[in-house]
């Protein structure tokens, strides 16, 4: 057990052991008696303590909360001793270059240079920092300003988001010189030289003074915009996270955790009934919520602490952030193979037709739709397909009715049903149980507009097509109730089948034929004047 001791550095507290801290202290009484004859010796000292604060803030971890002698030891080691550095040039120079190849440096970071600056000092930092002459980065401002226009938005976003290197570590950092004691001292008198030498000249460059003054106001200005903005936005987020939290928790026990859109606006999909119709047992029911919670719950966590963040500022342990990621992608590949083990039960696909004489007593029909309600309670509406449940049943609209052309003098309704499954006899078994109602009442053929089956066939592609075959010479009126149920009758005309309703057709050689539409184009005068003269009685009309 060691004791320890508590320091201010550069105002960051450090825990640190008792003989860490007589080491560190001895080092540090060394560097000042070395600059003793600085001018600037309280400013190096300053910038020496700030870099020592960052080398030991980056040793210091959640395992690890005080600095030990090994860590003062690796500081001094990367700073370098004071006796290490002598006055004679070549003896200065031979000594940095074998220190330079034992020491850690050079490690760049993006600034802004100061010290060579027109405007922001952000085409000298960027130049310092990859090595080359400044005047080329210049000249690239100044050609994107010219020839593409974006030169200045893109200066005045780097000036904002770069930091100006304001010490002489951040100088080094900038240039990726090694920080150490002896560099920090020389960038220091450097400093001191340069703003001595600028006091002398500091009337001779005023337009350029004032230039300078305007940017870093504008800077200023831009630079509160955008913490505004971003507070603003965290409020945004904030918000958006608590709500999405409040309808995904009343979803989650109210049993109603899908919106969907329908005629009449927004309206709740009861989630249980209807996945209860998706899934082929419990077990998949339950895998699937479980995935599903945690794809939309960690996104909405993300906005609620991304909001906090932007608001407050406060840092979130990376680890969290880590974990919530991979905990999501856990989520998120559940969904998916589950949606391949789901999709496995529809690769059968198969399809029975039963054929139905009507009464040919008739010469025409009007063809019309129940307008009766939705049969028990509708699970799902979107844009026009509706899923409904009663009873041990559930009812589905995925019905659609076109005419063709009769090879026979009879009407014929040809009653198509699809279904899928795992197997063929699976998706057989589903068609076969898919149940479907017309009426023929005198002259009226109406259809229902939902189909049915039992619920333990699941919803599994089921789908019913009706073919009214008509005979040529024979006639049907489309009743507007049609509309939505008739899907892609072909016409002579090539008339759209929302513009078929509440019309005549007969049936010719040349195909479907409207009757009463004006300008009917592909059937001659002395034709249409013969099916005209029949007597065309259409109850209902």
């Amino acid at each position: 057990m060691n004791q320890t001791v508590t320091i201010n550095i550069s105002g960051i507290v450090f825990h640190i052991e008792v003989d860490a801290y007589e080491e560190l202290k001895s080092y540090l009484n060394k560097i000042k008696s070395y600059f003793n004859d600085s001018q600037e010796r309280e400013e190096i000292m300053a910038d020496i303590e700030s870099r020592i604060a960052e080398l030991f803030s980056e040793k210091i971890t959640q395992m690890n909360q005080v600095v030990l002698m090994r860590d003062v030891q690796e500081v001094i080691e990367i700073m370098g001793k004071p006796e290490q550095y002598v006055t004679e040039e070549d003896e200065q120079e031979e000594t940095a270059e074998k220190t330079q190849s034992n020491r850690s440096g050079g490690e760049k970071k993006f600034f802004r240079n100061p010290d060579e600056r027109v405007l922001g000092g952000v085409c000298s930092g960027i130049a310092a920092y990859f090595g080359f002459d400044t005047i080329w980065m210049r000249l690239f401002f100044v050609m994107t300003t010219l020839f593409m226009g974006f030169g200045p938005a893109i200066y005045i976003i780097l000036w904002i988001v770069i930091p100006e290197a304001k010490t002489a570590s951040d100088k080094l950092q900038m240039k990726g010189e090694p920080i150490n004691i002896d560099n920090i001292g020389k960038k220091v008198e450097e400093e001191a030289d340069k703003v001595n030498e600028k006091l002398k000249n500091i009337n001779t460059s005023k337009v350029g003074h004032a230039l300078e003054q305007f940017f870093a106001g504008l800077g200023n200005v831009l630079k509160t915009i955008f913490l505004a903005f971003g507070k603003v936005l965290g409020v945004a987020l904030l918000m958006l996270g608590l709500l999405l939290a409040v309808w995904f928790l009343v979803g989650l026990f109210d049993d109603s955790i899908i919106l969907t859109y329908t005629s009449s606006g927004v309206s709740a999909l009861e989630s249980g009934a209807f996945f209860e119709l998706v899934f082929s047992s419990e077990d998949q029911f339950t895998i699937f919520l479980a995935g599903l919670i945690i794809v939309l719950a960690i996104p909405i966590i993300g906005l609620i602490l991304g909001g906090l963040k932007m608001l407050f500022g406060f840092s979130t342990n990376n680890g969290l952030g880590i974990s919530l990621t991979i905990l999501w992608f856990i989520g998120l590949f559940t969904l998916a193979t589950l949606a391949i083990i789901v999709a496995t039960e529809h690769k059968a696909n198969e399809k029975i037709s039963a054929v139905k004489l009507l009464p040919s007593a008739y010469h025409a029909y009007a063809l019309k739709a129940n307008e009766d309600n939705v049969p028990g309670e509708l699970m799902l509406e979107a844009d026009e397909f509706m899923i409904a449940v009663k009873d041990d049943r559930f009812y589905c609209n995925e019905l659609e009715l076109t005419v063709e052309k009769s090879e026979t003098d009879s009407f014929e309704l040809v009653v198509v049903t699809k279904a899928k499954g795992k197997t063929s006899k699976d998706a057989m078994g589903r068609a076969r149980a898919v149940d479907y109602h017309m009426q023929v009442q005198d002259s009226n053929l109406v259809f229902d507009r939902f189909w049915s089956t039992l619920k333990e066939h699941k919803i599994r592609g089921q789908q019913v097509k009706l073919v009214l075959k008509l005979p040529v010479g024979k006639t049907i009126y489309l009743d507007d109730s049609l509309d939505g149920l008739i899907y892609n009758i072909e016409n002579v005309t090539d008339t759209w089948d929302h513009y078929m309703l509440g019309k005549k057709w007969i049936m010719l050689d040349e195909g479907l034929t409207c009757l009463d539409c004006e300008d009917i184009e592909g059937v001659s005068s002395s034709e249409l004047d013969s099916v005209l003269t029949k007597e065309l009685s259409i109850s209902g009309n």
